[in-house]
């Protein structure tokens, strides 16, 4: 929650979503997060609670996104991009090594990038 509060402290008006991780113990987030961007659904969760570093097919993940496009998460510290199953999977890796990852809606479509620093 600390890096969320910096991150709207410096950028005030860009919109911030964000989800509790497995070290965020009292912490107000929310566990998982559904929401909707420029006509795309999107699930956001840190991936913990969806098994993501013991199943390389994602399917608890997966299970859990249901009708979402893009599926969002994080915990296994390794950046990821790609698609499967019709829905777009972005995990950006630590941003403290140097990843982060880039959602782009234009006309109802989604694309995902991975960057380093």
């Amino acid at each position: 929650e600390r890096d969320l509060a910096a991150l709207q402290k410096r950028l005030p008006e860009l919109p911030l979503y964000a989800v509790r991780g497995n070290c965020d113990l009292r912490s107000a987030l929310p566990g998982e997060l559904r929401c909707v961007i420029l006509g795309v659904r999107v699930y956001a969760a840190h991936g913990h609670l969806q098994q993501v570093k013991y199943d390389p097919t994602l399917h608890e993940l997966r299970a859990a996104a249901k009708d979402a496009e893009v599926l969002l998460f994080g915990h296994t510290h390794e950046p990821r991009c790609e698609e499967r199953g019709g829905k777009l999977l972005l995990n950006p890796g630590p941003i403290g090594a140097g990843s982060y990852g880039v959602l782009f809606v234009e006309d109802g479509r989604a694309r995902m990038e991975l960057r380093t620093l």
